[in-house]
């Protein structure tokens, strides 16, 4: 390829990669990838980096380390609390409460709404009111009771109140706290709301909530309320900029923001911790206990007394039994007090749904969980460009990482097939992923990895530490958006790749106006796939010309009407057209009953009078197929039809071929001695009787031994003053008839009687021979006839001892 050719190639292709560059910008723009790339992200969490915590962690992060306990209602405190739901705040909460403080949580937290009064204790005196005089205390009071017990111990209670939203109200939107009577024991109130995703999945934390009627107040989440009473971090704390992108600072720690909005990517720890496989324990992303256990003490009996130990009695401070069975698990911890059991439906969708081949459902309590490790911890999500959208912001990063996998992809496949550039574009995106997701992980061949366990896992019990894919350290996690860089290299691959068939087809197309008429359509493709376009205006080269001609044509037209004579030619030359094209043969031009053609261009083959040949017997193999159709037809074709014969002249040698012409009309033919001859051959070979004759060179170069064949004479053609040798070229090998092979026999005993001037032992052999030539309607001779009359001429006329053999045809 010249330069000039590779520069216009290469700038066509900088030019549909740059395209590509644009529209996925654009798409990227649109949201169109926004789907893809949180699904992505899910699937890294649960998939490549796995837990950071719990029993099915790789390399789980130590234990003591987790701040955050969950306290649960699920299917066991379900069954063993004797209340119904809602619980008595009296019996259940405040005893909660007063338990937790007793055994050292630092903070507890309700991911419940007390929002309107006990159940229990508005029943009660509802009864009163009715007549009864039952003696009680409301159970609200009970609780501001035991809130103000623990915050007298330096226990820090946080309750959940709701941002509610009521389209027919004034203003619509308002805060639903707890009832008054809990609000006087002086807790912290924290918003419950959680904000999901466009595909209705969890995987981002509010820093903040407002309201339009109040634009300047801010509320803070149940989390933050949590760490606000960890910390003990004063009311006048607020959420500021830090000054750096994308950070902001509350009390004493940065929290690092998404793309700068008030919220923040949660670095979910696991799986949800109650849940796990069938017949395992749980995964225990972190501590969980059934609400059942802390209520169970020497003064609260459970609804079945076998499963009744008192429990919290080992783990209150304070009691005799304390330290029995280690420490408190509640010991300086938040408390988060939730519910998991799926009759109050409190779940959601978090990046770990699909764990482990199971659908898991996340309690709302654990995300809230999750958040506040993450905020502990500083263990945040970094993300390239700072959003998995596209905005101004995350512009530069998302259109660098674009354009670079587009040009690495240019750069790749510039001078590749496309089926050989797949392959390497499919190792770039392979790469592109392993890279980009080992961001994630810490671990750059976690996708060789995967792929070797894949395989390996049914052959061996266990694998070897090099196949378990890394965990990063705390705050080591970047994702890189993928799925943008993944269209970017399909886009650039695909473009370039169809604007390389558009030109192909261009250029075939050209060929085939071209040459269509010519060749083959297979030439056509293998001229195009080997570049070889041919030279405008005549190129010299070693080829074959051919030469066809129906024998006593002109006797037709005599027996013909014009409309017969015209359907007998197009059957017939279609046959044989067929066969050269076949056979990569070019077809010249029809003069009339007459085929013109040659072998070796425009492309060029070795075996070019090899197939040649080969379509010489193959064309005469199709005539008599001909013959007997149109004998098969009654009274359609006249019996001169049924006797059609056909001669073929060969010669190979040096041939120009090329477009010639004028410049408003041009022909791709062929010029040059050799042609002359091949056309001598095919009207000599009347004068023998024969019907394919080619040259002895030309037989050489197609191969002696590929062929039966007989030599036929050593003659000086018309227009000639050189002899050449001439054969006859009668089958392929193996096919020639027993009694041809007897009269070829004789034939050639003959033919070095007649070189030697053995003129009577000539005749002999010549007449035992003739009677075994192949007989046929209207054939106008024989070799062996033709022999016998000139070994006669010359035992009348010797023609000297200084005879060469050959012989001058006074006719063409």
């Amino acid at each position: 390829m010249g330069l000039k050719k590779l520069l216009s190639a290469s700038g066509a292709g900088l030019l549909w990669t740059g395209v590509s560059i644009l529209l996925v910008t654009l798409l990227h723009a649109m949201g169109l990838f926004d789907l893809l790339n949180y699904k992505v992200l899910d699937f890294t969490f649960a998939q490549v980096r796995g837990p950071i915590s719990g029993w099915s962690a790789r390399r789980p992060i130590p234990r003591d380390s987790l701040k955050v306990v969950i306290v649960d209602i699920d299917d066991e405190t379900w069954r063993l609390v004797p209340y119904p739901w809602p619980y008595p705040r009296d019996d259940i909460w405040a005893r909660a409460v007063r338990n937790l403080t007793d055994a050292g949580a630092r903070v507890i937290v309700f991911d419940l709404e007390f929002d309107s009064p006990d159940a229990k204790s508005d029943y009660l005196e509802a009864l009163n009111r009715a007549g009864s005089d039952i003696q009680f205390r409301h159970g609200d009071d009970v609780l501001a009771d035991a809130i103000r017990y623990a915050q007298g111990k330096g226990t820090r209670v946080v309750l959940g109140s709701k941002l509610v939203s009521e389209p027919t109200r004034r203003p619509p939107e308002y805060i639903m706290r707890p009832v008054d009577r809990l609000m006087a024991a002086g807790p912290e109130t924290g918003l419950v709301n959680t904000i999901e995703d466009f595909d209705q999945a969890y995987r981002k934390y509010a820093l903040a909530f407002g309201m339009a009627h109040v634009p300047d107040t801010s509320y803070l989440p149940l989390a933050l309320k949590a760490l606000k009473a960890y910390w003990d971090i004063p009311d006048t704390t607020l959420l500021r900029p830090t000054g750096k992108r994308y950070e902001v600072r509350y009390g004493p720690v940065i929290i690092k923001t998404y793309g700068g909005t008030p919220t923040f990517m949660v670095n979910f720890y696991g799986p949800p911790s109650g849940a796990g496989l069938k017949d395992m324990d749980a995964w225990k992303t972190f501590d969980r206990y059934p609400l059942a256990n802390v209520l169970d003490d020497a003064e609260f009996d459970l609804r079945v007394i076998e499963e009744d130990s008192d429990w919290m009695d080992f783990f209150k401070l304070d009691s005799d039994l304390y330290g029995f069975v280690g420490e408190s698990p509640f010991l300086d911890k938040i408390v988060l007090i939730g519910v998991s059991v799926n009759i109050l439906l409190d779940v959601k969708t978090t990046p770990f749904y699909n764990y482990a081949g199971m659908q898991q459902l996340m309690p709302g309590v654990e995300v809230h969980a999750n958040a506040i490790q993450t905020i502990l911890d500083q263990n945040y999500i970094r993300i390239a460009g700072g959003t998995l959208e596209l905005t101004w912001k995350s512009l530069g990063a998302n259109l660098l990482i674009i354009a670079i996998l587009a040009l690495v992809t240019f750069l790749l496949i510039q001078r590749l097939s496309p089926v050989l550039g797949g392959v390497i574009v499919l190792f770039e995106l392979l790469a592109f992923l392993d890279i980009a997701l080992g961001f994630f992980t810490s671990d750059f061949l976690w996708l060789p990895k995967m792929m070797g366990t894949g395989i390996l896992r049914p052959l061996m019990t266990s694998l070897p530490e090099f196949f378990l894919i890394g965990t990063p350290e705390i705050g080591a996690s970047m994702f890189i958006p993928v799925v943008p860089g993944i269209a970017s290299i399909i886009l650039t691959y695909g473009s370039i790749v169809l604007y390389r068939f558009v030109l192909e087809q261009r250029d075939k197309h050209f060929l085939k106006n071209t040459f269509g008429t010519y060749i083959s359509p297979e030439l056509i493709d293998q001229m195009y796939e080997g570049k070889q376009q041919p030279e405008l205006g005549g190129e010299s080269g070693i080829r074959t010309a051919y030469f066809t001609d129906i024998a006593s044509f002109s006797a037709f037209s005599e027996v013909l009407t014009a409309t017969q004579l015209v359907e007998l030619l197009n059957e017939y030359l279609t046959a044989m057209t067929d066969i050269l094209l076949e056979h990569q043969g070019t077809l010249d031009k029809y003069e009339g009953d007459a085929i013109v053609a040659f072998f070796g261009a425009p492309i060029h083959f070795e075996d070019h009078a090899h197939r040649a040949c080969v379509v010489a017997l193959k064309m005469q193999e199709a005539l008599a197929g001909l013959r007997e159709k149109w004998a098969s037809e009654d009274e359609k074709w006249p019996e001169l039809i049924h006797s059609m014969r056909m001669r073929i002249g060969i010669n190979a040698g040096d041939i120009v071929t090329g477009n010639m012409g004028s410049r408003t009309r041009m022909n791709y033919t062929m010029m040059g001695d050799v042609v002359n001859t091949a056309a001598r051959l095919e009207a000599s070979a009347k004068q023998y009787g024969i019907y394919i004759q080619t040259t002895l060179p030309t037989l050489e170069l197609a191969g002696l031994d590929k062929f039966e064949w007989r030599y036929i004479d050593k003659v000086k053609v018309v227009g000639k003053s050189e002899a050449i040798e001439a054969v006859e070229i009668m089958a392929l090998p193996g096919e020639l008839p027993e009694d041809q092979v007897r009269m070829r026999a004789i034939y050639l005993e003959g033919l070095e009687l007649y070189r030697n001037q053995e003129w009577d032992g000539a005749i002999e052999k010549f007449t035992a021979s003739e009677p075994l030539e192949e007989t046929f309607p209207k054939r106008p001779n024989t070799p062996s006839r033709v022999y016998i009359d000139r070994c006669g001429h010359f035992k009348a006329s010797p023609p000297g001892s200084d005879w060469d053999g050959a012989w001058t045809l006074t006719a063409k």
